[in-house]
């Protein structure tokens, strides 16, 4: 199974909000994320990750956050991989 990647560009003092996204992604999903930020050019980016999760799994957690008001003005972009290694 795919691991899930999704990254947008948030700023810094949403991390709290983000962090209770990843609750709410986990009791609705049962798929516990991990949250990772990057601080770069006056740029903050954050960047969720989802080990071994079916595509219908990454398509319902999109569709939760698209539900939730921290993401109003943020896009987001998903990406999938399969490890070879």
């Amino acid at each position: 199974m795919p691991d899930a990647f999704i990254w947008y560009h948030a700023d810094e003092k949403l991390e709290p909000e983000l962090i209770d996204w990843l609750n709410v992604s986990a009791e609705k999903t049962g798929v516990r994320g991990k949250l990772y930020i990057r601080k770069q050019d006056n740029k903050t980016t954050f960047m969720e990750t989802y080990a071994n999760v079916p595509a219908s799994t990454i398509k319902r957690i999109e569709k939760l956050a698209a539900l939730q008001p921290v993401f109003t003005h943020i896009e987001r972009r998903c990406e999938s991989f399969i490890e070879i290694s």
